[in-house]
């Protein structure tokens, strides 16, 4: 398939001029209706103004083109058809010997380029404005999650560092400006075969700078006396901030830090699964949306208008993207919740939807 250049400009102009158009209308409706629900979520608060809704409500809208992304490419693509129908230019470009891949291509080639922009390069920043605007929640009392979930039995953390592992519970937490200060603490190690090392007992401790500073700790060891010290240094990879973003949400971490937070996770014993869940989930979002363009293709390439229908055809293209959106997150809380595989979970959808447009257009394009 030879890609004609002017075929591929042409479609390609017109494809960012909706892309622009539909994606502006699409994050003004957004802003709107996200600073209409703060200003209700913060009337019985005075000491959050008018520019502190305005600023969260500017600071929350980058993380949300992740979402309105799909649906911006569907109606844009929508659009496009549309108009190439109604001004009979879908016609003669078909006439003039144009198959539907060849002049399809330059808008799957302008999506595939968005998908992968949006993650390499728009995704750290709408990471970046949306933990500042979770910051804000707390500030102002607006957010009932703790982020440092910990339960009634304490926190638990676990470590694997020198083929040695580290269980270490503190029965009291409390956090400081750059510190996590702990009461009642206990430190097992266990070698590579879950062989007990040793146990550390101590009444306060202090993470702080990747150690543990322990006070009036118990050192025991099979086989020896039990040592007491007064003071006790103990490395670790663990930090406050990294134990805070584990239990903040994925949307906060950017595309490019999210493999080393699962790793980190993974070693620490706490459950990556809804960060690697993400994780792929923004590998996958470039073919999502081709999957879109290819839905708008089928729905709208109707090159003999006296069928009419357009604004039918239409609305079951919309339809059609919001149930493949709608069953893609099915797909995902199924793997959150770890029932089927990430890899089924992510990439189920688009490799479901793709084949089956793929199968209507070469249905309507060779007959």
């Amino acid at each position: 398939m030879a890609l004609t250049p002017t075929i591929t400009k042409y479609m390609m102009r017109h494809f960012l001029v909706s892309f622009f158009g539909v994606l502006f209308i699409l994050l003004a409706l957004t802003f709107l209706f996200d600073f209409i629900e703060l200003m209700r979520r913060t009337a019985s608060r005075p000491n959050v103004t008018i520019q502190y809704v305005l600023e969260m409500t500017a600071l929350k809208l980058p993380s949300m083109l992740h979402i309105l992304l799909p649906f911006v490419v569907l109606i844009s693509s929508l659009l496009v058809f549309w108009r190439l129908s109604k001004s009979h230019e879908l016609i003669i470009i078909r006439a003039a010997g144009v198959s539907v891949w060849q002049f399809i291509a330059p808008m799957l080639i302008a999506t595939f380029v968005i998908g992968v922009l949006n993650i390499t390069a728009f995704n750290p920043l709408a990471a970046a404005t949306y933990k500042n605007y979770e910051r804000l929640e707390d500030r102002f009392g607006m957010s009932s999650a703790n982020p440092l979930n910990i339960s009634n039995q304490g926190l638990w953390l676990k470590e694997t560092r020198d083929n040695t592992q580290y269980t270490i519970h503190a029965g009291k937490i409390k956090q400081t400006e750059k510190a996590l200060q702990m009461e009642d603490m206990s430190i097992f190690e266990t070698d590579a075969n879950d062989r007990f090392l040793r146990r550390i007992e101590a009444a306060k401790g202090t993470l702080k700078d990747h150690k543990f500073y322990l006070e009036n700790a118990w050192i025991m060891e099979v086989g020896k006396a039990a040592l007491f010290k007064e003071k006790l240094e103990i490395e670790t990879i663990l930090s406050l901030n990294k134990i805070q973003d584990n239990f903040s949400s994925p949307e906060t971490v950017s595309f490019w830090t999210l493999p080393d937070f699962i790793k980190f996770f993974e070693q620490t014993g706490f459950s990556p699964l809804k960060h690697q869940l993400h994780w792929y989930s923004l590998i996958a979002s470039p073919l999502f949306l081709c999957a879109m363009v290819l839905i708008a293709a089928v729905f709208s390439l109707n090159t003999n208008q006296r069928q009419g229908g357009i604004f039918l055809q239409t609305a079951l293209g919309i339809s059609a993207g919001f149930i493949l959106f709608f069953l893609s997150k099915v797909s995902y809380a199924f793997g959150s919740s770890a029932s089927i595989p990430l890899f089924l979970a992510v990439w189920s959808p688009s490799l479901i939807a793709i084949p089956l447009c793929l199968f209507a257009l070469l249905h309507r394009e060779d007959g």
